[in-house]
């Protein structure tokens, strides 16, 4: 598979943008498995990033040039890309604290419930507590550092069908 064909994947303000660029850059050899499929997954990262469509959508070529790289204007590929990587989440150091507390805090208690459930003769319910301690633990505490700036009733439902499905999980799983 050539690079010009995979280059129509792609959103075509991304290509009006970057088209030359990655041309340039994948070269007229037939590209190997990995690279094609590398590609493939960028360009469905260039269809549903909002970082991509505004950098995008900002750039229009001047009248008189053949691209971003003629004018001047507009940043290269490569540069855009490692941009993307770096928006800022707005997780503070104290937000990474106070998740990993809530986290080690629920682990410990889903644990330690567990143990105690356990010894007291209900088996199958101690070692389903004991396994959901992790899952648990990291799904409570995504609202300190994944979640951080959405709204609230994303986040109770984001955990809740989350928390729902961990625990159906772990019901079917002591019945088998």
């Amino acid at each position: 598979m050539t690079a010009d064909r995979l280059l129509r994947l792609y959103p075509p303000a991304w290509r009006a943008r970057y088209g030359d660029e990655f041309l340039a850059t994948a070269g007229e050899a037939a590209l190997s498995a990995r690279n094609v499929f590398d590609i493939v997954m960028v360009a469905i990262d260039a269809w549903l990033s909002s970082d991509v469509r505004n950098a995008t959508r900002a750039w229009r070529p001047a009248a008189d040039s053949a691209g971003p790289a003629a004018s001047g204007g507009g940043m290269p590929m490569l540069k855009t890309m490692l941009q993307c990587g770096r928006t800022s989440s707005g997780v503070t150091p104290r937000d990474g604290l106070i998740g990993a507390g809530v986290m080690l805090a629920i682990n410990v208690l889903f644990a330690g419930v567990g143990i105690v459930l356990h010894r007291s003769g209900w088996t199958a319910t101690g070692e389903a507590l004991k396994g959901l301690a992790f899952p648990a633990s990291f799904t409570l505490s995504m609202p300190w550092w994944l979640m951080k700036g959405t709204p609230k009733r994303a986040q109770a439902a984001i955990l809740g069908f989350t928390m729902a499905l961990l625990i159906a999980a772990t019901f079917i799983a002591t019945k088998i």
